[in-house]
C-alpha cells in the first residue's frame, strides 16, 4: 500500500474515530467524496487539503496523521497549540521526528497562500481583459 493510501486511511479512521456525518466533512474539507472512495483512495491528497484538515481538526495530531507516530488525537485541544507548543529537534542526535510535521504544515500553509495571492493576480488579470 502506497504513502497516500495510508493517509487517506487514517483521514477516514480520524473521521469514524469523531462520528463525523462523511457529506458535511467532505464539505467542510472541500473535496468531493469520490476523493475518499474507490480509485480515489489510491491518489495522494494534495497538501492543501492535509494543511486544511489539520487546520479544521487541530484535535488531530499531525505526528498520527502523516507518519502514523502517536496517539491520534493531541492530549491538548487548544486551537492555536501545533506550532507554538511543538517541541524542537534535538539537534545532539539529528532526531526531527517530532519537529518534521509541524514544519511540514508550515510549508503546507506557506504554499497555499502562494496559490491564493497567485490565483487572486490571474483574477485580476483576466478581468482588465
Amino acid at each position: 500500500m502506497e504513502k497516500s493510501d495510508e493517509i487517506k486511511l487514517r483521514v477516514l479512521q480520524f473521521a469514524k474515530n469523531q462520528h463525523l456525518i462523511m457529506g458535511d466533512f467532505y464539505e467542510k474539507i472541500q473535496v468531493h467524496p469520490s476523493t475518499f472512495s474507490g480509485k480515489g483512495l489510491q491518489s495522494a491528497l494534495s497538501g492543501t487539503t492535509i494543511a486544511e484538515i489539520l487546520k479544521i481538526y487541530p484535535e488531530l495530531s499531525a505526528d498520527w496523521l502523516l507518519l502514523e507516530k502517536g496517539e491520534m488525537l493531541r492530549k491538548n485541544n487548544q486551537k492555536n497549540m501545533a506550532v507554538a507548543s511543538a517541541p524542537q529537534a534535538n539537534a545532539s542526535n539529528g532526531d526531527m521526528s517530532i519537529q518534521a510535521p509541524v514544519e511540514l504544515l508550515q510549508l503546507l500553509l506557506g504554499q497555499q497562500k502562494t496559490i491564493n495571492d497567485l490565483t487572486e493576480t490571474v483574477k485580476a488579470l483576466t478581468s482588465k481583459s
